[in-house]
This record gives structure tokens, C-alpha cells and sequence, in this order.
């Protein structure tokens, strides 16, 4: 979790039901006496959020009373802009999104933004004083574990107890959300929010993605550049020069090359520097919707052949990316192919 306030007020967005509001929490902190508290924006009854950050700038600037006002920080937001209020896509959780990380591989992406929600969820029953919320995420093993970063889910031990996750998120989610939703108060108009996190990799221009081959699994970057003054004209480039494209078999060496490494095509970006002052190397690995697998011809595996072919400047005959590639596609052929492209994929680690 990461903050612009040095960790005093941090702005927000939770995601329940379909909707996304913006709201600031306090981690905790100890008052004159020693007591310690957390908090959220709240009237005293409930947590409340904003659809934009103009309409949550407007209320901290309107001076009206809330559960934030006399936390030693409130001086400090009263000062801030809007684009100030406008939180990272670290301290987004999305309570939806739950049942698909639990029903996705256990690695360390999925892991991580589950504990993070389910953390936050814990939060809220704390600061709401809900005991059925606390019992629900804090006094449940399968929750307990998932906050817990000494536990694993690898191995055989550590399948099982993501296999035993799946199935308390699957009995016991759903109430979690509701007990969550009755504590929250929608300001404003949802139909018009803008508050679709905008991640590091949105102002860069590109995204991380995992290629998946017969005999190993990279990862690397692709982005979409614009090659004529009108934007009229793009170009799919990769992280790498003409002809090679730097691959990585693990999120930490992605990183770490993307932060130091001059001399390839994305270098040229004009966010790319940016990069380098990401410390955290979750925000390196590849989205859900990122991975794209060769072992079998598939419509969306040969889209990222024809890039990886055109970029790379490949001789090699990619006709049978101009027809529809599905379960009939020749396998000799489309394997073939998949060989010649994986020529030009250069690990780095």
C-alpha cells in the first residue's frame, strides 16, 4: 500500500456491487493519550464516497464536521488539490474481483490482492464496530492465513490451502460484501465516475504480458506506438531491439530490467522513466486478461504472433494467421511457426 500523505490520510476507492467510490482512510495512529485509532471519511453513522475527486474535494473543502476532522492530518488534506485526492491503483480494492482471484492461480498477484481486500474488509468491521464483519475475515483460519505473509500457497501443503480459500471465499464472500455495503454511503451520481484507477502502466502506454510456450513461460512487454504526427498510425513494439525480444521467467528480473535498462524500443516512451521509481515488483507482472498461450492455435495467440513476427522481421510463412486460426488450424503449421517466433525471444535471467 503505498500513499502520497506519509501515511496519514490516504484516498481510497473501494469497488462493491458493480460501483467504485473514493473515500480517505487513516491507518492507525495514537492520539495525546496514547490510544491508538484508524479511521475512515465517515458522518458518524457511515463510510462515505464520492463518485470523482472534484466531488470529494469539494466536501473536504466545504469545513463540514466528519469522523476525520480532528485526526492530526486534516490540516494537511484541507491543503491538497484534486488531482492530489486522487489515490494510486495500490490503494484500490475491489471486493468484486474476489472471486476471480481466488479461482485464478495462487501467485503472488493474486495472493497479495486478496490479503490486501480482505484486509481493508477487516478494517472497515473494526472501524464500524461490526462484530459479524470481524468474525466473518478475522476470526475465520482460511481469512487469518491469507493475511498472514509467512504462509505459502505453493506446493502440495500450499494448494490445499488455496483449494480451502476458494471454497470460504465461495460460502462466505457474498455475506462479507453485503455486511460491507450497509456501511457505506454513495455520494453523489455513479453513473458518470471516473475513477478507473489509472496505473503506471496506463501513462507509460504498455503492459506487461506472459507468453506461454510447449516448453517454458516468459514474460516481457508490449506496447502500442504511435509512429505519425495524426495518431493515425501505430505500432506494436516489445521490449527489446529490432529483432530480439528481452523475455523474463520471473516478475523480479522483469522489474529490475525495466527500471535500469537503456537501449531498447521502449526505452524511447516518453513515461517509460517513470519505471524507475516503482519499488513495488507486483506492479510488473502481467493482468489476468495478459497471458496469452501458444501451445495450441487460438485467435488470440495468433494476433500476438503476427506482432511478435513483424517486429522481430521474421522471413518465415505466417499465412495461416490471415485465416481463422481455431481448433482446426494445422498443428504442424502453427507449431512451426510458434518455433521460428520463439527464436527471437532472448531471456535475461
Amino acid at each position: 500500500m503505498t500513499s502520497s500523505l506519509d501515511a496519514a490520510i490516504i484516498p481510497i476507492t473501494l469497488t462493491v456491487n458493480g460501483r467504485i467510490g473514493l473515500t480517505l482512510w487513516a491507518p492507525p495512529w495514537a492520539d495525546e493519550d496514547g490510544e491508538e485509532w484508524q479511521g475512515f471519511l465517515g458522518d458518524g453513522a457511515k463510510i462515505l464516497l464520492y463518485p470523482n475527486v472534484r466531488e470529494l474535494a469539494e466536501f473536504v473543502a466545504s469545513g463540514q464536521e466528519n469522523d476525520l476532522s480532528d485526526h492530526p492530518g486534516w490540516g494537511y488534506v484541507l491543503k491538497l488539490t484534486p488531482d492530489q485526492l486522487r489515490p494510486t491503483s495500490d490503494d484500490a480494492y475491489n471486493l468484486d474481483q474476489v472471486y476471480e482471484w481466488a479461482a485464478g492461480e495462487p501467485d503472488p498477484v493474486h495472493v497479495s490482492s486478496l490479503a490486501n481486500v480482505v484486509d481493508m474488509v477487516a478494517k472497515i468491521a473494526d472501524c464500524c464496530d461490526d462484530g459479524a464483519l470481524r468474525r466473518l475475515v478475522e476470526d475465520t483460519p482460511a481469512y487469518e492465513e491469507l493475511v498472514d505473509e509467512d504462509v505459502s500457497y505453493q506446493g502440495k501443503d500450499g494448494r490445499k490451502r488455496w483449494s480451502e480459500l476458494g471454497d470460504t471465499i465461495a460460502d462466505s464472500w457474498e455475506r462479507a460484501i453485503t455486511r460491507v455495503e450497509s456501511w457505506l454511503s454513495w455520494q453523489g451520481d455513479f453513473s458518470d465516475s471516473d475513477l478507473e484507477a489509472e496505473t503506471v502502466w496506463d501513462r507509460v502506454g504498455a503492459e506487461p504480458i506472459q507468453i506461454v510456450l510447449p516448453d517454458a513461460t516468459y514474460l516481457t512487454v508490449r506496447a502500442e506506438v504511435t509512429r505519425d504526427a495524426e495518431g493515425d498510425e501505430t505500432e506494436v513494439v516489445f521490449l527489446g531491439t529490432d529483432d530480439i525480444v528481452a523475455v523474463f521467467t520471473d516478475v523480479d528480473g522483469l522489474a529490475q530490467y525495466c527500471r535500469t535498462a537503456e537501449g531498447h524500443e521502449l526505452h524511447k516512451l516518453e513515461w517509460w522513466s517513470e519505471l524507475e521509481e516503482v519499488e513495488d515488483d507486483d506492479v510488473f507482472a502481467p493482468g489476468l486478461d495478459a497471458s496469452y498461450d501458444m501451445r495450441k492455435p487460438s485467435t488470440r495467440g495468433a494476433e500476438l504472433l503476427r506482432e511478435l513476427a513483424d517486429f522481430c522481421q521474421l522471413e518465415g510463412d505466417t499465412a495461416l494467421l490471415d485465416e481463422s486460426v481455431d481448433k482446426n488450424t494445422d498443428r504442424d503449421d502453427w507449431n512451426d511457426l510458434v518455433a521460428e517466433v520463439q527464436t527471437c525471444l532472448q531471456p535475461q535471467d
